[in-house]
């Protein structure tokens, strides 16, 4: 299929579009960038050796003269589908696709790919670490921050591929074809990207799409909208529930399980685990109190995870960017929380909807936040688990986590 496109625009200069320039240069394809942001917000030194390879760019918006000739348009995982050059794409009749399909077509690997409103990137991790107790040529990718492109030309057809998936990469699916589905859970998000729940849910039903019953389909027993999932299911379907500790091991073991790794070595390898970083990690104990710095949260839903996994009473910093989410969801759960401390630009939507149900303070910044939680809390835990996105004062979740990491350290006893 690759050989049918000879000039081919990304859109969006990111991670991913690194990646790709270089397996696209190294396949002989003309190659040019179009991205909406100024050309002062990236390093020019990369650009500049780029541009001397032959990629073309143009920033500060996406025109029609630029991508015109194009023969294929590979997608950023963030580019909405009602963009402009969505747009001209469709006006020219020219393909698009994002980048784990592209880079699907470049390999015979088989395909492990996860995804779910919450939890993706744990059970990711857990997966490909189970997988690699026992084949030597598992690699890890995707959404987990390591692009798909990046190794894709160094794979054979006797190698497995585990990738976390987002609804961002499954909404152009055309071909991609996963030898094993994994569905965690699905509930409202993205919703500032998703035109609605419905295109969220088509998103990630993508997941299933090109399965045939030569395939598994790992899906959650407990999902609230399970009848609705396996209406988009063709390949055999596997089964979890939190036999567990907690449903990420539960869907970790299952996919393994699809390649004969026994139980025992699930339970080895779990009870080693401490967890990744941003996600439930534990920071330092000061006075008695378990400073968690879980800043990968960006739903309601990955907060109540947390909440669920965490004993005594605890003080939860949360707030950012709103992505249009119902937070009253984490109602139920709220039974150990003393109190919620809020920043960010989602703080007053978070207070209006848990108002009355518990304790809820706006603070203007994060230090703000995490030094009041100290002095309010005699014992227990400090959970800063977000639930919204990062852009309104962080450039991502990880700078976020290392700024709450930062303040905790510099916390005198």
């Amino acid at each position: 299929m690759i050989d049918n496109f000879k000039r081919i625009c990304l859109i969006g200069w990111a991670k991913s579009s690194i990646s790709l320039c270089r397996v696209l240069l190294k396949l002989k394809k003309e190659v040019r960038v179009s991205e909406l942001k100024d050309i002062n917000n990236f390093d020019n030194f990369l650009i500049d050796r780029f541009s001397k390879d032959g990629v073309k760019f143009e920033f500060s918006g996406h025109t029609k003269d630029f991508i015109k000739d194009s023969d294929l348009i590979i997608l950023s995982p963030g580019v909405q589908l009602n963009s402009t050059p969505i747009e001209i794409a469709k006006e020219l009749n020219i393909p698009y696709v994002g980048e784990i399909e592209f880079a699907f077509w470049l390999t015979k690997a088989r395909f492990i790919a996860i995804t779910g409103t919450s939890g993706k990137t744990t059970t990711t991790f857990l997966t490909y670490k189970l997988l690699k107790e026992k084949f030597k040529r598992v690699f890890l990718g995707g959404n987990i921050g390591i692009p798909l492109s990046s190794f894709i030309l160094k794979t054979n057809k006797n190698d497995l591929i585990v990738l976390e998936v987002s609804s961002f990469q499954l909404q152009t699916i055309l071909s991609f074809r996963p030898f094993v589905a994994a569905l965690l859970n699905i509930e409202p998000n993205h919703l500032d990207h998703h035109s609605s729940f419905e295109e969220y849910f088509s998103s990630k039903m993508n997941i299933f799409k090109n399965q045939t019953k030569e395939d598994y389909a790992v899906v959650n027993k407990n999902m609230l909208l399970l009848k609705e999932v396996e209406k988009h299911i063709k390949s055999n379907i596997v089964y979890f529930s939190e036999e567990f500790s907690n449903e990420d091991f539960s869907c970790a073991y299952r996919i393994a399980s699809i390649f004969k790794i026994d139980r025992t070595t699930a339970i080895s390898l779990f009870s080693r685990f401490k967890g990744l970083s941003h996600r439930l990690q534990f920071v330092r104990t000061i006075n008695g109190i378990n400073f968690i710095n879980d800043s990968k949260s960006t739903t309601p839903l990955s907060t109540i995870w947390a909440l669920k996994q965490l004993k005594g009473k605890t003080i939860l910093i949360a707030g950012g960017r709103d992505k249009g989410l119902d937070y009253s969801v984490i109602i139920p759960y709220l039974g150990n929380v003393k109190k919620i401390n809020l920043i960010g630009e989602a703080s007053s939507k978070i207070k209006k909807a848990l108002d009355g149900y518990v304790s809820v303070e706006i603070f203007g910044s994060l230090e703000d936040a995490v030094i009041s939680s100290f002095q309010e809390l005699d014992k227990g835990n400090i959970l800063f688990s977000p639930m919204c996105s990062s852009f309104d004062m962080f450039s991502n979740y990880k700078e976020r986590g290392r700024k709450f990491i930062e303040i905790v350290k510099n916390i005198k006893n």
